[in-house]
Parts: C-alpha cells; sequence; structure tokens
C-alpha cells in the first residue's frame, strides 16, 4: 500500500512539474510583444528605434477592409505626430514575409507602438484603432 501511494506521489509531483512547465513557456513574453524589446530584423525599424523616438510599426495587407480603414487613422496620427515619433508602415508581400512571421503577425491591421528605448509597449492584432485610439497610444511612447 505504502508503494502504491509513493508511486502516485510521484507521478503527480511529474504531472505538476509538467503542468508548471508548459504554463510558464505559454506565458512568457514572446519577442515583439509587450515587454519585450523589439525585434530589429529590418533596416527600418533597427534605424527608427536607434534614433531614439518613439516608433509606431504597422503592419497591413492589400485589399484588407480594416487596413483600408486603419490607413486613414494612421495617416492622420502621421501629419500629427511624425515630427515626434517615427511611423513605418509594412504591405504583406513576399519580400516582407520574414518580417511579418518574426513579429508573428498573423491578424492586420497590426500596430505595434514601441518607446524610446527599444521597448514594446502595447500591441494589437487585428484591430481596428481609431484616431483618438493611436493617439492615446503614441502618447504613451514619445
Amino acid at each position: 500500500m505504502r508503494k502504491r501511494r509513493a508511486i502516485i506521489l510521484v507521478i503527480a509531483v511529474l504531472v505538476l512539474a509538467l503542468v508548471a512547465a508548459a504554463a510558464s513557456a505559454l506565458l512568457a513574453p514572446r519577442p515583439g510583444f509587450p515587454g519585450t524589446k523589439a525585434i530589429l530584423d529590418h533596416p527600418q525599424i533597427n534605424y527608427s528605434v536607434s534614433s531614439g523616438k518613439g516608433t509606431v510599426v504597422y503592419f497591413s495587407a492589400p485589399n484588407c477592409p480594416g487596413c483600408m480603414l486603419q490607413d486613414l487613422s494612421m495617416d492622420a496620427a502621421y501629419l500629427e505626430y511624425s515630427q515626434e515619433v517615427n511611423f513605418i508602415y509594412f504591405k504583406n508581400s513576399k519580400e516582407l514575409a520574414g518580417v511579418f512571421g518574426d513579429w508573428s503577425v498573423f491578424k492586420v491591421p497590426t500596430s505595434v507602438f514601441i518607446d524610446k528605448d527599444g521597448l514594446v509597449v502595447s500591441r494589437y492584432d487585428g484591430v481596428y484603432l481609431d484616431f483618438e485610439s493611436l493617439k492615446k497610444e503614441i502618447e504613451r511612447i514619445r
């Protein structure tokens, strides 16, 4: 009976250890997401982040209705903040597939806000941000 309890206890401890390890891996910050450093996988991103200004990285795709709407808000934000914050616009293509993959962009529009120190402050995947929402995010990184 004792031997059986000891085996059950060992199995339970191993299962708990596996669950804890899996949870830790899933909850760890992924590169390109809030709380991590920006991924410097493209010359524009590298240059922008090293400039000492906040950066908005905007990912979109051709013929994406949400992106077309986001373009309007992003253009307005660019006109108001381009002297204070860098804007980078990536439209999905074969040439940029690596950048989209590195940044784990699976939904568009995706907007990433990076502060002056190169830290990703916020990220919106597949979400339209109106002009007021964009302003609030840009204020956080300037």
